[in-house]
């Protein structure tokens, strides 16, 4: 919206600089769960429109270095000179083409990073889903990085592949984790919800020997898990432990006035979706429906109250 209000329309929203420097960086902020999700909105509409434009001027880009080439080789036909200049006018043309294509998509990938679908969809519908439970106008904190997990910055370790497959010339496994985001919250009782949402991912690379043509190729495959860790701290003031308490799923720590229940959900595509598994994609949260994502969290939640007995 507008400083009069009014409803911004997609068009606008492509000129507005600051949801494009949140995708571009990440973002640390607080808000009221409806302002979280019209901020999603805005990055949404923003890249959609973004991405039209990279489309139409791709396509207008195209056509005009396609069909300046082809008016080159006309000329050259009309002047008898040699074939070979037409042939290289179209190869140049090709090659400009392509060059082209790349630069523009580079720039829009750096600018528009898929980030923002993760966030404005499965965080949309979890803050939704516990708006009813939070603190009058409260502001949840939240604090994402949108930037690739597979990148220097977050390399932790490497090993050797080994495999006596045919044609087989060397591997190995390169591991890299990412906080994707951390946040928290207050609820209605005083509890205090902090959560903590990291990406892990295992990049394979192997080189094998092909076994007609002899031809070296490299091939790379990923794994990638999402452990979402909850933590609550739940105040004895209003709760007491539940002696049935069950701690294979949860741990259980407290002070002087909270108890701090600790429960982990790791979301696995191989292990829990293996048909939408793909090896070749370095990302896989978004194998996992919106729903499916937040309810698990909510059930996350109702784990960790489990845990305790309202006082009477």
């Amino acid at each position: 919206m507008n400083k009069q209000g009014q409803i911004l329309t997609k068009e606008q929203f492509g000129g507005a600089p600051i949801e494009r420097a949140h995708l571009h960086r990440g973002f640390k902020s607080k808000k009221t769960p409806i302002k979280w999700i019209r901020f999603f909105r805005a990055c949404v509409l923003q890249r959609e429109n973004a991405n039209s434009k990279r489309k139409a001027f791709l396509k207008k880009s195209w056509i005009l270095i396609i069909g300046l080439g082809i008016i080159i080789v006309v000329i050259i036909n009309l002047f008898d000179f040699s074939g070979a200049f037409g042939v290289l006018s179209i190869v140049l043309s090709l090659i400009t083409a392509i060059v082209v294509n790349y630069l523009t998509n580079k720039k829009f990938d750096k600018n528009y990073t898929d980030g923002y679908d993760f966030f404005s969809d499965y965080f949309s519908a979890f803050f939704t889903l516990i708006e009813e439970d939070l603190q009058p106008q409260t502001r949840i904190f939240l604090e994402a990085n949108v930037k690739r997990t597979a990148e220097t910055s977050n390399f932790i370790k490497e090993d050797i592949v080994k495999s006596k497959a045919s044609g087989f010339i060397s591997g190995k496994n390169k591991y890299y984790a990412k906080e994707i985001s951390k946040g928290s919250c207050y609820f209605n009782d005083g509890s205090i919800i902090s959560f903590n949402f990291a990406e892990r991912i295992r990049e394979r690379i192997v080189k094998k020997r092909g076994r007609i043509s002899g031809k070296r190729k490299t091939k790379y495959k990923y794994k990638s898990v999402y452990p979402f860790t909850l933590k609550m701290k739940i105040p004895k003031v209003k709760y007491t432990l539940n002696p049935q308490t069950s701690k294979n799923d949860v741990k259980i720590a407290e002070d002087d006035d909270f108890y701090i229940i600790k429960a982990i959900r790791k979301f696995d595509v191989k292990k829990e979706n293996p048909n939408n598994y793909n090896p070749e994609e370095e990302s896989s949260i978004t194998s996992f429906s919106v729903d499916y994502f937040s309810l698990e969290v909510i059930n996350l939640i109702n784990a960790s109250y489990s845990c305790v007995i309202p006082k009477s």
